[in-house]
């Protein structure tokens, strides 16, 4: 038996031991995690920036989106991410480093590779005063896979066969197989926060055990969070307001950090970014971290995407290179479906299947589809509120029409876009991925059990075995090679085009903002360490 314990940090009560029969359980390897008491598990440079933390005060944030819903078993939109992250909380998380550390689990023990049996926090309330419980746990995973839900992330968790509430406060965790991402997903918000029982409508009214509650929402202006009186960890938040304002342009975002409008943003483009740290005072800045890629998602089940020549003459006449060189001013790499951040993950360089720009062997391969004289995919859709996207698909109409592929490029909004990516209804989309816990929720999209492997019609036993058996590989080594061989396959087969990696946000915020530790997940959940030096 594995046993990993983790160190209560702030417990409000102390934790009764395990039933009998499993403390008493022979202990075959104990695991620890490196952990810190409250905010000491933020990084050194959190506390590079000196003084005692001091409560009170409003932080405004300049957002570039709004949600799209706060229910976390049912979101799907990256801009709703940072609003989760600050209303719920689940079993566990990730610290400063980006390693894994309990939240509302207090330990774990592993009886065998396919179980895990999680001690909870005792005394800990929802927003609506109702206490959490081992039912709770239970309650959001039925909920996440039960199909009716459509929830998103039910195919990264369908490996769950079942979950039991052994005590109000103990849960255990029965999986199908050995499971390498389990606990990755577990610590990742929203996908593994934990709702409550007999609550509806969390999509407008969300109801969480985070640091934050929810106060108001005002479309296209502003979300405003009020600080959890009942927060579990001792002292936090600092603040006692968070106030989200959008903007829809990166200049405006600049000029309200400029003019102290907001007190933190973060920017899409590199070249944005630079400029306002270059003429900006008192101004702390952290660079991205290469956790985005760039995807061209096509439809194979519909003409003529599912005749793979044409979805290879799209590959080749793309110019990754110059779309990366210009869109980006070279601030990232030419990109595969796992970026270089990730186990296995693309590092730019090594020879990837239909990457060569190759305008001859594109028109080659159209003519042997059956189209000579060139062809029209119809309209490309992407996402009209990212600059950075819209540029690059510009230049990749142009590329292509070199080739004779044209194509009627088709900004739209994030909302119905998502919607339109989901049911299947497109011929090329491309919405760009941002940080995931784990190589296997990027390359899941492509499974023919997940809900955008579906809408796009993928039919790949091959490629459904790969990423079902790289899950339960715990060798780190050999899942890199195992994702690195399902890319290949992916790239080989041109299901989707990747064009580029690159950090997903540049952050930046006012000297006088203290305690904040940027992820590379790129959501803003140590907001609850955060505090005013004003």
């Amino acid at each position: 038996m594995t046993n990993t314990i983790f160190p209560s940090r702030t417990p409000t009560q102390p934790e009764p031991a395990l039933a009998e029969p499993l403390e008493a359980m022979h202990r075959r390897t104990m695991l620890r995690l490196a952990l810190a008491s409250g905010a000491l598990s933020l990084a050194p440079a959190a506390w590079a920036q000196g003084g005692t933390p001091k409560r009170g005060g409003t932080l405004t944030i300049g957002a570039d989106a709004d949600p799209i819903g706060l229910d976390p078993v049912t979101v799907t939109a990256f801009s709703s991410f940072d609003f989760t992250s600050l209303l719920y909380t689940g079993l566990l998380r990730w610290n400063a480093e980006m390693k894994i550390e309990p939240d509302l689990a207090t330990g774990y023990l592993t009886p065998d590779d396919t179980t895990y049996i999680f001690r909870l926090r005792q005394g800990v309330k929802f927003h609506n005063g109702q206490p959490f419980s081992a039912e709770d746990v239970k309650h959001t995973f039925e909920r996440i896979l039960d199909p009716s839900n459509t929830a998103p992330n039910a195919n990264l968790f369908s490996g769950i066969k079942a979950v039991t509430v052994v005590d109000p406060h103990t849960v255990k965790f029965e999986l199908k197989a050995p499971s390498a991402t389990f606990l990755s997903y577990l610590a990742t918000n929203p996908m593994g926060s934990i709702a409550p029982r007999g609550v509806n409508d969390l999509k407008t009214k969300p109801v969480g055990t985070g640091p934050f509650v929810f106060d108001s929402y005002e479309p296209n202006q502003q979300l405003t969070l009020k600080r959890n009186p009942d927060y579990y960890e001792q002292g936090q938040p600092y603040l006692d307001t968070v106030v989200f304002k959008f903007f829809k342009d990166q200049g405006s975002l600049a000029s309200a950090l400029r003019s102290k409008a907001i007190d933190m943003t973060w920017f899409k483009d590199p070249k944005v970014s630079a400029q306002i740290v270059k003429t900006t005072r008192d101004l702390v800045s952290a660079p991205g971290k290469t956790s985005r890629t760039f995807p061209v998602w096509m439809n194979v089940q519909a003409k003529p995407f599912n005749d793979v020549r044409v979805r290879r003459a799209l590959s080749l006449a793309s110019d990754r290179k110059a779309c990366l060189q210009t869109v980006l001013g070279g601030s990232g790499k030419v990109g595969a479906m796992v970026p270089e951040s990730q186990v296995g993950g693309y590092d730019g360089v090594s020879p990837m299947p239909y990457y060569k720009h190759d305008i001859a062997g594109a028109k080659k391969l159209l003519a042997e589809a059956g189209h000579p004289n060139g062809i029209d995919l119809g309209d490309y859709i992407v996402v009209a509120a990212n600059a950075l996207d819209v540029q690059c698909a510009q230049i990749l109409q142009q590329q292509w029409a070199a080739a004779g592929i044209k194509v009627n490029l088709k900004p739209m909004e994030t909302a119905p876009l998502l919607s339109t990516w989901l049911k299947g209804d497109f011929g090329l989309l491309s919405v760009a991925l941002a940080w995931s816990a784990d190589p296997d929720v990027i390359v899941s999209r492509l499974s023919s059990a997940h809900p955008h492997g579906k809408a796009m019609g993928m039919d790949d036993a091959a490629l459904d075995k790969m990423i079902v058996d790289a899950r339960s590989i715990l060798d780190n080594g050999k899942r890199a090679a195992a994702y690195q061989a399902i890319q290949k396959h992916i790239a080989e087969q041109a299901y989707i085009l990747q064009i580029y990696q690159y950090p997903l946000r540049w952050e930046a915020w006012r000297g006088y903002v203290k305690g904040y530790v940027p992820l590379a997940a790129n959501i803003r959940s140590f907001v609850r360490t955060t505090w005013l030096d004003q």
